[in-house]
């Protein structure tokens, strides 16, 4: 049952619901977010997640998950049940994008999923980005994230969708121009026509 439930049905039961008797078959009109104020709330999430994670502000990570939360991808499942495993999961992430030129991201969200009202599953594309905000490659991953009571969002499970190397996302691009009549995918590496 969901708090808002909850509240409800002990507010029917008291008799006190805004004057109404209880079962007289009214209910309280709630007024929902729009899906633009819902998209723009997850997307602020996500930003400052970004923000976190490339900076290496693993204070601001734990603030931003809430635990147990779980960790599963193709080659990994793990449960992380305290803000010092948070920490832990996250701290080397930015020493380890570094290594490979990648000094920044952004979240780019896909798809959103609502659950429920507080309940939503982000799926989120990540490029890579260097010190020029090049693309060096990205990856993917799936969020879900729970609203709490304070109206803010926490993380409870990600899906590591995977990475996508450039070469892998040109191909990619280069066949979707060649579908759409582009003439960009006809030049050759050496950056002439061909002809």
């Amino acid at each position: 049952m969901s708090q808002t439930s909850a509240r409800d049905s002990s507010e029917q039961n008291s008799g006190q619901l805004r004057g109404r008797a209880p079962a007289s078959g009214s209910h309280r009109a709630i007024k929902r977010p729009s899906p633009q104020t819902e998209q723009a709330s997850v997307q602020e999430y996500l930003d400052r997640f970004a923000t976190a994670l490339t900076s290496g502000d693993t204070k601001t990570m734990t603030k931003l998950w809430g635990v147990p939360a779980f960790v599963i991808g193709a080659t990994e499942a793990r449960v992380v049940q305290s803000e010092t495993e948070v920490e832990q999961f996250i701290g080397g992430a930015k020493d380890l994008y570094n290594e490979r030129g990648i000094v920044g991201t952004r979240a780019e969200i896909t798809n959103l999923d609502w659950v429920g009202d507080d309940l939503v599953v982000a799926t989120v594309r990540w490029p890579y980005l260097d010190e020029n905000d090049r693309v060096l490659g990205e990856e993917s991953s799936s969020y879900t994230l729970l609203r709490g009571e304070d109206g803010s969002f926490k993380l409870r499970v990600i899906t590591l969708r995977g990475e996508v190397e450039p070469i892998q996302r040109m191909a990619t691009d280069d066949a979707g121009a060649q579908r759409n009549g582009s003439n960009d995918a006809s030049e050759t590496k050496d950056g002439t026509d061909g002809e």
